[in-house]
């Protein structure tokens, strides 16, 4: 049996040989020691390689590479959620270069635009109103869609297979029906004139009264839905999100970062760091790791927040600090 274990950003990096000649901590050393086993598959997702590719230093973001490399690490195809083959430098390099067609294409820029509304609502400083928001993503999703168009105006449509016309063509049809509906994007309807952000759903009272902080991790999430039912018993918060383990780990950390439930401070701004951000990768990391058998990390806040995430969907996943597992999982090596 092979175990497999999911590392967060900052356990990976610890385990960096330049780290741990540097640290005094022991059990990093002894965690890639196991790591190593035979026994073990150590797992990584697009998440890592995200915040990979953040780190300022080239050779401080090979040092990553280099040691998902030792661990022989296998990357979790985001989709199909199936483990690749592929050494880590070669998914890396993909990576790099889908990261550099995205620019390209206008699909980070599509996406930073999508951001700002929730960025706003949760709190942040945005200058724009949402109208104008709402602009700049409607600009975005046309320079998009005329990108897209340039690429298929390369392709000569007579040269392909009936298969390969009737799939140009249909990709043709749905940027029409697209950009028909762009138009009809509207902004959301938000009261600017009261405080936006997470601290006014904490100050409602059945919110309140649940005292989270001191709850069993079992229960932390479905007493925190459980008080969008009170005024509305035919409203279930599930009904607007796709079924799946993933989209539930999802809604369920959203949940309680906004509740309190050790939340991040991702509505404080910090000079040269993106909290929101993080924070969003850090909800990513728990969906990522969904279905393995354990997910280790240093933040206690994480940890929290993701023991009950798996808690909610009734995974078996174990969270825990490098210390713990050393200490008290370690017995299968």
């Amino acid at each position: 049996m092979s175990f497999l274990i999911y590392l967060d950003q900052n356990s990976l990096s610890d385990l960096r040989q330049r780290r741990i000649e540097d640290s005094k901590d022991e059990h990093f050393r002894l965690l890639k020691h196991a790591l190593k086993s035979e026994q073990v598959t150590v797992v990584y997702s697009h998440v890592t390689l995200d915040e990979i590719s953040q780190i300022s230093k080239i050779e401080y973001q090979q040092e990553h590479i280099d040691t998902l490399t030792e661990l022989n690490a296998k990357y979790i195809e985001p989709l199909p959620r199936t483990l690749s083959h592929l050494a880590p430098e070669n998914i890396w390099r993909a990576h790099i270069e889908n990261k550099q067609s995205n620019i390209d294409l206008g699909i980070t820029s599509l996406i930073e635009a999508s951001q700002l509304s929730v960025r706003k609502i949760s709190g942040l400083k945005i200058e724009e109103s949402f109208s104008e928001i709402n602009t700049k993503l409607k600009e975005s999703l046309n320079e998009l869609i005329s990108s897209c168009e340039s690429q298929l105006a390369s392709i000569d449509a007579d040269k392909l297979s009936e298969a390969e016309k009737e799939f140009f063509l249909n990709i043709q049809r749905q940027m029409d029906e697209t950009r028909a509906k762009i138009p009809s994007l509207q902004a959301p309807e938000i009261d600017t004139g009261k405080p936006l952000g997470p601290q006014p759903f904490r100050e409602i009272s059945e919110i309140k009264s649940l005292e989270i902080q001191s709850m069993d991790a079992n229960h932390v999430v479905r007493a925190i839905e459980s008080t969008f039912n009170l005024e509305n018993s035919n409203f279930k918060l599930s009904d607007y999100f796709e079924g799946t383990p993933q989209t539930d780990v999802a809604r369920a950390y959203s949940l309680m970062n906004w509740a309190g439930y050790y939340a991040d401070d991702f509505t404080k701004a910090k000079k040269g760091k993106d909290r929101f951000n993080a924070s969003n990768n850090d909800m990513q990391h728990a969906v990522a790791a969904c279905g393995v058998n354990f997910l280790i990390s240093n933040d206690i806040k994480f940890c929290k927040k993701a023991t009950a995430c798996f808690a909610y969907i009734n995974s078996s996943t174990i969270v825990c600090s490098p210390k713990e597992f050393i200490e008290s999982h370690c017995k299968f090596v």
